[in-house]
C-alpha cells in the first residue's frame, strides 16, 4: 500500500459530530446512518455540494472518547446546528482507501500496523486523529471507490534535525 506525503495549508471547515463506541462494528452502523443525516441536513440548509464536491470525515479523541465529525469545506454561512473547526496546517501522509466503505477498517490497520511503523514517520495528535477525504471517486460500495485518509505526521528524527 502505497502513501504520498503533503504539506495542506489551514483551512475551515463546517458539519456535526456524534459520539462513537470502542466497536467497529457499531461505529460502522452509527457513522453510516449519521452520514444519511448529515447529507440531509446539508439539503435541508441548502448546503449540497455539485460538481467537484468534497467531505470530510474527522476522528477525534477527547477526554478518552472517541467523535466522527461529518464536514464540507466552510461557506459565509454557519447553519444552526453546525460548528467550524480551523484544520491546522501540518504535513500529512496520505493513503487511499480503495473498496468498499465495510472494509476500512482493514486499510487503518495497514496504516496504524505496518506503514507508520515502517516509515520514518509518526503522527501527530494535537488537533484530530486524521481525517478521510471524500469527492466525486467515493461510491459507498463499489471495489473501485476511493476515500483519502490524511494523518498528521513528523519525522521520527526531527528532534535530531533541529538540534
Amino acid at each position: 500500500m502505497n502513501y504520498r506525503i503533503q504539506t495542506l495549508d489551514e483551512f475551515l471547515i463546517i458539519g456535526q459530530e456524534i459520539e462513537l463506541t470502542n466497536s467497529q462494528r457499531q461505529n460502522i452502523q452509527i457513522s453510516t446512518s449519521f452520514w444519511r443525516r448529515f447529507n440531509t441536513n446539508l439539503k435541508t440548509f441548502h448546503l449540497s455540494q455539485s460538481g467537484h464536491w468534497i467531505k470530510y470525515a474527522l476522528m477525534e479523541r477527547r477526554q478518552g472518547r472517541l467523535y466522527y465529525f461529518c464536514a464540507i469545506p466552510q461557506t459565509s454561512y454557519i447553519p444552526h446546528g453546525f460548528v467550524s473547526r480551523r484544520i491546522q496546517s501540518h504535513q500529512y501522509m496520505i493513503v487511499e482507501h480503495i473498496g468498499p466503505m465495510n472494509q476500512i477498517y482493514q486499510t487503518y490497520g495497514k496504516i496504524y500496523e505496518k506503514i507508520l511503523p515502517e516509515s520514518q514517520y509518526i503522527p501527530i495528535k494535537n488537533d484530530f486523529i486524521h481525517f478521510e477525504k471524500y469527492d466525486y471517486r467515493f461510491h459507498w460500495n463499489r471495489n473501485d471507490s476511493v476515500i483519502e485518509i490524511w494523518i498528521p505526521v513528523q519525522d521520527k528524527n526531527i528532534d535530531n534535525i533541529l538540534k
